[in-house]
């Protein structure tokens, strides 16, 4: 979501989605997991919108749905890109909203390979370290430089490429309007999604190709100049290990149908209402402030406003507006104390000095190096990654304090 439209939330609201001429959902039990958001799908449903359900397991949202199609779990990619192939091989595209407010025309350099030139290898990959050469890759636009390596050695944030790329920069990147030359982004599209073939979802996916056809008609002739279609997931695409990757085909699907920023379209991403969504928005997220904003860390480039603003903001886009949205939320928090001449309180806030994720709290706390723990919005001794070491890291505390309606796994683990 965060590389095709500069933010990783959802691009809509829950109620926009009685709007939908067509609701997609994959990944994802809305009726139940989300009954207060599903009711504007069923409301969307009861005007005569269809409502299809993909999922490999047969729930109340399938139930509810105008149509369900069963297929092998992680194999919703290949589900997607040959929705893509479709709508490419068949110009079923929305033209004008493509050619608009899309990359589609601009040029990528020359020396990009494609994976499905390469046997599945993108150029830029770095046989020895298994990863690619982020600045060696060549998946700039045409006429940009290359981004440089980022002082620390590490692979680049999409923030950090952004501040270098030429197109961010100021500068533009070269388009073809008539998108005859092969390198256009629509071109390398087309190439790299012909191998997603009805056959292959059903060689794939285990559903059969009328189905797959069914689906992938239904939610095309929804989109369009007067209709449109809304994809909604939940965390049956994220947890995947290729889950960014099926959420990126999400959204360059409802991109080429002109599915996005339109009354009824959109990606919708239903997170756990008490531990993603609720932490990402208040936020409870380690290194976030609201809004999606970073959280300052211990380093000297974040030692004063002026320094984490140069560091962290971009040129162009939604992003660039990143100083405004620092300020607002100092000026809010800190009210007549936020000044320009103290940097509008920016020295009170607290900062990062490491990793808290969970996973890596969950092994300091294994290890014996954390000695209580307030535990609010989620459950890690049934529903973390890895319940054993979760529950075994839990016995080291000193303290463990559980704050939920109900009693957990985690709050009852240790009677076992």
């Amino acid at each position: 979501m965060s590389a095709t439209y500069g933010r990783g939330a959802a691009t809509t609201f829950q109620e926009d989605l009685q709007n939908s001429d067509c609701v997609l959902i994959m990944g994802s039990n809305m009726a139940e997991a989300h009954p207060v958001g599903f009711r504007f799908v069923v409301k969307a449903r009861e005007r005569g919108a269809k409502v299809i359900h993909v999922d490999p397991h047969f729930s109340r949202t399938s139930a509810c749905a105008t149509s369900y199609v069963p297929i092998r779990t992680g194999t919703d990619i290949v589900f997607l890109g040959a929705m893509i192939n479709l709508v490419l091989q068949q110009e079923r595209w929305f033209k004008e909203y493509v050619l608009h407010y899309t990359n589609a025309t601009n040029i990528i350099n020359d020396k990009y390979i494609d994976s499905a030139d390469n046997e599945g290898i993108f150029s830029g990959f770095d046989t020895a370290t298994q990863s690619y050469d982020i600045p060696a890759a060549n998946w700039h636009y045409d006429g940009d430089p290359p981004p440089p390596a980022s002082e620390v050695g590490e692979a680049m944030t999409t923030e950090s490429w952004s501040k270098t790329s030429g197109a961010n920069a100021g500068g533009h990147p070269q388009r073809d309007p008539t998108l005859s030359h092969p390198n256009c982004v629509l071109n390398i599209l087309r190439r790299h999604y012909a191998q997603y073939t009805p056959a292959l979802v059903a060689a794939t996916c285990g559903c059969a190709e009328a189905e797959f056809l069914d689906v992938a008609e239904e939610f095309i002739s929804n989109s369009g100049r007067e209709r449109t279609g809304a994809i909604v997931y939940a965390v049956g695409w994220t947890q995947h290990s290729t889950g960014v990757q099926i959420i990126r085909t999400a959204a360059i699907l409802q991109l080429l149908l002109g599915n996005t920023g339109r009354p009824g379209g959109g990606v919708m991403a239903m997170r756990g209402h008490a531990s993603i969504q609720g932490s990402t928005d208040i936020p409870t997220l380690y290194n976030l402030l609201p809004g999606y904003i970073q959280q300052p860390t211990a380093s000297e480039a974040h030692n004063t406003l002026s320094g984490y603003l140069d560091n962290e903001k971009v040129e162009k886009g939604y992003w660039a507006n990143l100083p405004k949205f620092v300020i607002s939320l100092l000026k809010a928090w800190f009210g007549a104390g936020a000044t320009s001449e103290n940097g509008f309180g920016f020295h009170w806030l607290p900062r990062v000095t490491g990793d808290h994720s969970q996973l890596v709290t969950f092994s300091e706390m294994a290890k014996g190096k954390v000695k209580g723990l307030f535990l609010m919005g989620q459950n890690p001794a049934m529903g973390a990654p890895n319940a054993r070491l979760h529950r075994e890291a839990l016995t080291k505390l000193d303290w463990l304090v559980v704050r939920d309606f109900f009693l957990l796994e985690s709050a009852t683990f240790w009677k076992d």
